[in-house]
């Protein structure tokens, strides 16, 4: 009985002794979650329109450009091949009227066609564009060909004249030598004078046959001269005719390539991609087949390189024992507790008024706790946190005994009493 009651006594004297003397650390308790500082890229959609696939799900780790959402394409791909058909249709009018006004003998097409041949669209533009220019090449070189061979004819008969006028001058000079001494004669009285009348009416013929062939000569001038102007208006109409359709095809092509850019790039963006590596946040449509507006939010993604903060809901009356800089120690709730010990954090922010959640009505002071990197090291498994994870922190605000802690009730009941009195 007595060492019974030796050994209570002891136990109950140590036990009073490590109660008053053993040190707990004391603070205010909160829900938190783990966040994102402010460097977070929201996706939105420019157009709006129908959601036709959705490919992430909330936290989803995404890399750059992958999909995340894609929305129906029927109208922009329509704009895009109504105004890509006008486009080639320009292009592989240019090219041809460039060959007619350069006077080229074949078309070079521009390489945004050639390298679309196997388009049948684009393989048959090429093809018909070709025939046209082929066409009209031989109708010019037709008709020039017969204004070529008129120049040539009226030449020949140029050169025959030619031919004919020294003939006949060559005659006049025979005459002329004959007449001559047959004047000397006649001078003399030795020559009949209707001899000398003869030969100056042959002279006369001559000189009258001369002139006229010099007549047709300038006329057969001057219809070359015609037919040459008549070749170089055909050729000048048709470099000018092209010129102009070049000049209608590059204005119109000069309209369309920026409506067409426009029309690419909104279809490009029927494909929604993520910007960076980093998780999905605030993901807003789940539904194939809803409809999101112009310029409406579809979600958020958080760089991996994002620091990441425990955003605490502080109590109001808690509030004034939290200050920044105080140690706090996280819990992340969401993770299996057997891996994960509680973090040591620091307060970084303390929101300055309070705020009132809008869904529950439940007000609160936000405080932002960080926790170090090198912790965040220690974790161990297969352990990843993430925007959005559950967790409750505990923020120090001091250290009281084991005996602080029990008698504390009574003490403050007490204290209240005497304030009452």
């Amino acid at each position: 009985m007595i060492l019974g009651g030796a050994v209570i006594g002891t136990l109950v004297i140590g036990l009073g002794v490590w109660a008053s003397l053993t040190p707990l650390a004391s603070g205010v308790t909160a829900p938190a979650e783990v966040r994102v500082e402010a460097n977070k890229k929201t996706l939105r959609h420019r157009q709006g329109g129908t959601v036709r696939q959705i490919m992430v799900r909330e936290g989803q780790l995404v890399r750059a450009g992958q999909p995340v959402m894609v929305f129906d394409d029927v109208e922009p791909r329509a704009s895009v091949d109504v105004l890509q058909n006008q486009a080639d249709t320009l292009m592989s009018s240019a090219a041809r009227a460039t060959a007619e006004a350069t006077g080229r003998t074949a078309v070079e097409f521009p390489p945004e066609l050639m390298n679309r041949m196997n388009d049948p669209r684009v393989a048959s533009m090429v093809r018909d564009q070709q025939f046209l220019f082929t066409t009209k090449l031989q109708l010019f070189q037709s008709q020039a060909s017969v204004l070529q061979q008129r120049v040539d004819q009226i030449q020949n008969q140029i050169e025959g004249s030619q031919a004919q006028i020294a003939s006949v001058n060559e005659q006049i000079k025979l005459t002329a030598e004959e007449m001559a001494g047959y004047q000397t004669l006649y001078d003399k009285g030795f020559a009949p004078k209707p001899l000398i009348l003869r030969y100056q009416r042959s002279m006369a013929d001559l000189s009258g046959r001369k002139g006229s062939l010099l007549a047709e000569v300038a006329r057969l001038r001057q219809q070359i001269g015609e037919t040459r102007m008549q070749l170089t208006s055909l050729r000048d109409q048709r470099e000018t005719q092209a010129a102009e359709e070049l000049r209608d095809a590059q204005a119109k092509l000069a309209d369309t390539l920026p409506r067409l850019a426009a029309a690419r790039q909104t279809l490009a963006e029927t494909v929604v991609r993520a910007p960076v590596d980093g998780y999905v946040l605030n993901l807003t449509q789940f539904t194939v087949g809803g409809v999101a507006g112009s310029g409406e939010v579809l979600m958020d993604v958080v760089p991996v390189s994002t620091p990441l903060i425990v955003q605490a809901m502080v109590k109001p009356q808690d509030i004034d024992e939290v200050h920044v800089g105080m140690d706090a120690r996280v819990r992340l709730t969401g993770l299996n507790q057997r891996f994960v010990s509680p973090l040591p954090a620091k307060v970084t922010v303390v929101s300055a008024d309070r705020i009132v959640n809008e869904q529950t009505n439940v007000s609160f002071y936000r405080v932002d706790l960080r926790i170090a990197p090198t912790e965040l090291k220690t974790l161990k498994g297969d352990v990843e946190i993430t925007p959005g994870m559950p967790a409750q922190a505990m923020i120090v605000t001091g250290k009281r005994t084991v005996m602080g802690y029990l008698i504390s009730p009574i003490t403050d009941t007490l204290h209240d009493a005497f304030r009452e009195q």
